[in-house]
């Protein structure tokens, strides 16, 4: 790229950047609008104005904002706590909920219980049927009455 482009180039990509940041920067004048059920900030078809200033005094917002961070400790305490639970738990086996489970089967069982398996009789396969016969139309013959040969 020639020298002389470069300056004119920087310019450019200057004022697109400082463009984009005063557009970010301007407020809605609309303030808060209800549409249907749903707040915007930005105006819509048959919507209401709806007045969304903060009523509340400093001390009020301070004592907001110490409940937050009071609330957020307190579920981190909780998440901590679980977490060590969890880890305490691990490698234990589930609770059984039911009868309690027979004793183990000795290896001999086990080998009996296996060739009486394979001591069983094979089924016997079910008979054919014999196909049907197709029906034939009977022949008629001209001006012979049926059933008479």
């Amino acid at each position: 790229m020639p020298q002389h482009r470069l300056p004119a180039l920087l310019i450019t990509l200057l004022i697109i950047l400082l463009s984009a940041t005063v557009s970010q920067a301007q407020t809605p004048a609309a303030g808060v609008v209800r549409c249907g059920n749903t707040y915007f900030d930005a105006p819509c078809p048959g919507g209401q104005p709806v007045a969304a200033d903060d009523a509340r005094s400093a001390e009020q917002r301070r004592q907001a904002q110490q409940v937050a961070r009071r609330d957020a400790a307190l579920a981190n305490d909780l998440a901590a706590e679980r977490r060590a639970r969890e880890q305490a738990a691990n490698g234990q086996r589930a609770a059984r909920i039911g009868p309690a489970a027979a004793a183990a089967p000795q290896p001999s069982a086990a080998k009996s219980a296996k060739s009486a398996k394979s001591a069983k009789t094979p089924k016997t396969p079910k008979p054919t049927k014999a196909p049907k016969q197709a029906l034939t139309k009977p022949q008629l013959s001209k001006g012979k009455p049926l059933g008479s040969g």
